[in-house]
């Protein structure tokens, strides 16, 4: 999973204004005639490197294009902050140990086409956006039966039901046209709030109110316009010129936007973190011992302080302190200490310290700044960071097929209730990234596998602390700062309960309006 470029999981969204807007039948905290109900959102984002020019789930190279695309599909199930909700399937049973799924579609659901969605339109969806490399968690799918139209039966190869369900409420499940399936790349059909109207590659993607949607007085919005700007101080200036409506934060610029008059804020708390990618089957960090120095050189304090502004946490195992996966043994054993880094090196064989090729995603201000202090706190620690930019639409080809680098600054997006997705990614013999950079683990696939059984934090939780434990104790990755969700918007023209999406990549309009 790498953030900005290439997430490789599943993430979530908070559903609180939409849960809101449920129980009111419109838009949170919303007068009617203060409601436009054909106001356009101006939303700013970077098309140029988090969208990856294509609508379809199973052939999408970006995640981030999660960001556009939610809108358009409705997926299987919903993500929460807590809990999975209904989507396609308003309901469904757990059976065979964990192993079988049985889906039942909401009743009158509608493409936007206005075909109605059928068990035949989810076998088929799940089953062609199985082939993408990139949606492990389907690659468990065995069997996929349709009794009726409106049933589902998903057979398992292994018991993971809370994984598949959780990944079902992302680019993993979202349903399309089973006689679609080959155009939605550029004339994408699905059961969101919001339709396609036009797309200018590198300009914007302009998306018009699904009337058919279920439940469209959630969303009164008459529509969005995603218009492109480079994230970082451009995407701030956009906003506070009016240029665009809202935008992603990005935390250098949280200092200029917070004390604008006519702009909100809304910061979340996130389970996605920075991280550096290690290649394990190649180059210095084959070296289990290497690995293992590495996590002593990074200054995650200094990291969240000088690139989030302190509005992170410092990540010293890969789940944070508020998760029931946070290991309080783990807390924060690995501190920066570069002479403790250094003497490991040297006991490694490495007594003039190592080099290597550290990849950074281009054109992103945060990524830039980390990267400038990592290496210099990599330097006090004897390793030596040459870095490399590789913009985000060559970072699949470049960074995990052609295999270049010895490490990746990214961003892993473990969201929601689903403590364990990102690791069957990163460890798992299915997992695109595990067989990329050589990080298949077998002394973790049957922790994962039995915490991907359900998304109960009473089962997950103890495991994920035994998972976090043999992460950090091999060095197989290096996490770096727990980074805070945030979205700013023109106070003067956005109307609603705005909330931050629990992750990156991620858009949350439910309930937001226009005001007239």
């Amino acid at each position: 999973m790498g953030g900005h470029v290439l997430a490789l999981g599943a993430a979530g969204v908070l559903l609180a204004p939409l849960a809101q807007a449920l129980a009111t039948g419109g838009p949170a905290g919303a007068s009617s005639s203060n409601v436009d109900p054909n106001g356009v959102l101006k939303y700013g984002f970077d098309l140029n490197n988090e969208f990856s020019n294509d609508f379809a789930p199973a052939t999408e190279e970006n995640d981030c294009s999660y960001t556009v695309t939610s809108n358009i599909y409705q997926s299987l199930t919903a993500p929460g902050n807590s809990a999975i909700t209904g989507g396609v399937a308003s309901s469904w049973t757990i059976s065979n140990n964990s192993s079988t799924i049985r889906f039942h579609i909401r009743p009158g659901l509608e493409f936007s086409s206005g075909q109605p969605v059928t068990s035949a339109d989810v076998a088929a969806s799940l089953n062609h956006t199985k082939t993408s490399p990139l949606r492990s968690s389907l690659f468990a799918i065995s069997s996929i039966q349709t009794p009726d139209p409106s049933t589902v039966v998903v057979n398992l190869s292994k018991p993971t039901a809370g994984d598949f369900l959780w990944a079902s409420s992302y680019i993993d499940g979202q349903i399309y046209p089973a006689n679609a399936t080959s155009t939605q790349s550029s004339s994408p059909v699905g059961a969101g709030p919001f339709v396609l109207k036009s797309y200018r590659q590198g300009s914007s993607i302009v998306l018009a109110k699904n009337p058919k949607y279920w439940n469209s007085k959630a969303y009164p919005l008459g529509g969005v316009d995603f218009t492109q700007v480079t994230q970082g101080p451009e995407a701030a200036t956009a906003l506070t010129s009016g240029a665009v409506d809202m935008i992603e934060v990005e935390p250098e610029n949280y200092p200029q936007l917070k004390n604008a008059p006519n702009i909100g804020i809304a910061t979340t708390k996130s389970y996605d973190y920075m991280d550096i990618e290690l290649r394990q089957n190649t180059g210095p960090f084959a070296n289990e011992k290497v690995r293992a120095a590495l996590e002593y050189a990074v200054d995650r304090a200094a990291l969240n302080k000088v690139v989030f502004d302190g509005l992170g946490e410092p990540a010293y195992q890969p789940v944070p302190s508020w998760s029931p996966g946070y290991s309080k043994a783990l807390g924060a054993s690995d501190t920066y200490s570069p002479s403790k880094a250094k003497a490991m090196l040297k006991a490694a064989g490495y007594p003039k310290g190592v080099k290597f090729n550290l990849i950074i995603p281009s054109g992103d201000a945060t990524y830039a700044r980390a990267a400038a202090l990592l290496q210099a706190e990599l330097a006090n620690a004897g390793f030596d960071a040459n870095l490399q930019q590789i913009p985000g639409s060559d970072f699949l080809t470049d960074v995990y097929i052609k295999k270049q680098g010895d490490a990746v600054l990214s961003e892993q997006l473990s969201n929601g209730p689903d403590l364990s997705n990102s690791f069957e990614a990163l460890f798992e013999p299915s997992g695109f990234p595990a067989n990329a950079f050589g990080s298949v683990n077998q002394q973790l696939t049957p922790l994962i596998v039995q915490a991907n059984a359900s998304l109960s934090p009473s089962l997950q939780g103890p495991l994920m602390q035994q998972i976090d434990k043999t992460v950090m104790q091999q060095g197989l990755l290096v996490p770096l700062v727990f980074m805070p969700s945030i979205v700013a918007y023109n106070k003067n023209r956005v109307g609603g309960h705005v909330v931050a999406p629990i992750g990156q990549c991620r858009s949350n309009l439910a309930g937001v309006y226009i005001k007239k």
